[in-house]
């Protein structure tokens, strides 16, 4: 036996850690404070065990190494059953693509949708986002009241992916909600399969629009599912409703976390909000902060596919790692002060979109989305106060760092007329 596998955090002597659970939820900024200093390549027995990567450098490393870490799972259609894939503990019943495929096959699903997320496509799209925000806040700006969740940062990203899509806007809400609820409930509590039961109403939609389509094309997504082809073949009916959503889930329930934990936080220091209100021209490092500060995906899986090294770890074939983005973007050695919000720090090179040939493709689209959204609440409620005693967190952030409720209050203002359609 090496030197080495008698270290803690090997997996002779592995480490207590389930990231899957409230207690971890509570804490988790010191919880991985504590791994990265003491044992930052660890390896626990929980979900049939993995390691974890809590340091940047390893990380990014590890995310670079598409030659032998998978992301892709297997799913049993008739059990639900899965193995491989990004998440840990496993989703079971759905699969995310291009999420969790490798090349070839991440190729031509990701060369397919790219384009229509690139910072061109997503820059056309601000002003009907805009318009989309204005419109939220007209609905309760006469209260001087709203939930920061249910009326704004739920709805918009649902609203701006639907209107991508080409669904109807009014079906918003059958939408997002399945999906912001499966997010903030543990996969092994007993109510996740009434959860994902939840989503059959998102998949009968797909097949309906998507039959539409192919009898009268628009300009859309579900148009470009319903005729396009991927490697000269048309996609088939697990490739569109894999595809569809992956792009409503990441489109939907991050960019509600992300901004959720923005406008909590900016309550919270009255002082920094008041410098994003007086320095516009900060807001896009601002951005940038707390997406690191965050991490609205706390982390996701590899898959190793054979013995390999990496910065001097060694993983064995079959090994699974969860690359702890939440844990790498506090990294001291790759951030001064880490554990600080600075709004103009530079530079900032965070993983909080993901790294490697997996980052996030909707990564221009939730940061349009965000400024939509802070910026209107900023100019239309600067001095709103979140109601403390009333906010609810999510029960677990293995998949999500997000927010069931945040109530606010603030001084009641005027309608600006805006509409959403």
């Amino acid at each position: 036996m090496a030197e080495g596998d008698l270290q803690p955090g090997s997996k002779q002597f592995p480490i207590e850690l389930d990231h899957d659970t409230p207690e971890h939820a509570a804490n988790w900024p010191e919880r991985w404070r504590a791994i990265r200093e003491t044992t930052p390549r660890a390896w626990t027995e929980s979900h049939g065990g993995f390691w974890v990567a809590t340091r940047l450098e390893d990380l990014v490393g590890i995310a670079q190494r598409d030659d032998v870490f998978s992301t892709h799972k297997e799913l049993d259609r008739v059990t639900g059953e899965t193995t491989g894939g990004l998440s840990i503990p496993p989703v079971p019943g759905i699969r995310s693509i291009p999420n969790e495929s490798d090349k070839p096959e991440w190729n031509g699903i990701r060369g397919f949708i790219n384009r229509h997320f690139a910072p061109r496509a997503v820059e056309l799209r601000r002003q009907r986002a805009r318009n989309f925000t204005a419109a939220l806040v007209d609905m309760v700006i006469e209260k001087g009241h709203f939930d920061i969740v249910d009326d704004l940062t739920n709805p918009l990203p649902a609203l701006v992916t639907m209107d991508l899509f080409g669904f109807p806007l009014e079906e918003w809400r059958a939408f997002a909600d399945p999906f912001h609820t499966m997010v903030y409930t543990p996969a092994s509590s007993p109510e996740f399969a009434a959860t994902i039961k939840g989503l059959d109403h998102f998949h009968a939609r797909v097949d309906e629009e998507v039959a539409k389509r192919r009898l009268e094309p628009k300009d859309d997504l579900l148009t470009i599912f319903a005729t396009g082809l991927i490697d000269a073949e048309p996609l088939g009916y697990e490739t569109i409703h894999d595809l569809a959503f992956n792009i409503l889930a990441g489109g939907v329930d991050t960019t509600t976390a992300l901004t959720s934990n923005t406008l909590l936080y900016l309550s919270r220091h009255p002082d920094q909000r008041q410098e994003l209100i007086n320095r516009p021209d900060v807001m896009p490092l601002a951005r940038e902060e707390f997406i690191r500060y965050f991490s609205p995906i706390h982390g996701l899986a590899r898959n190793a596919m054979s013995d390999v090294e990496v910065n001097g770890w060694k993983i064995d074939k079959g090994d699974r790692v969860l690359l702890a983005y939440s844990a790498a973007n506090r990294d001291p050695d790759a951030f001064e002060d880490p554990e600080e919000v600075k709004l103009d720090r530079f530079p900032n090179k965070h993983v909080g979109f993901g790294a490697g040939m997996h980052r996030c493709i909707g990564s221009f689209l939730a940061r349009m989305m965000w400024e939509c959204m802070v910026t209107e609440v900023l100019a239309r409620m600067p001095d709103y106060r979140v109601e403390e005693d009333k906010i609810e967190s999510y029960h677990t952030v293995a998949k999500v760092n997000g927010w069931i409720h945040i109530p606010a209050i603030f001084t009641p203002g005027k309608k600006v007329g805006a509409t959403i359609s």
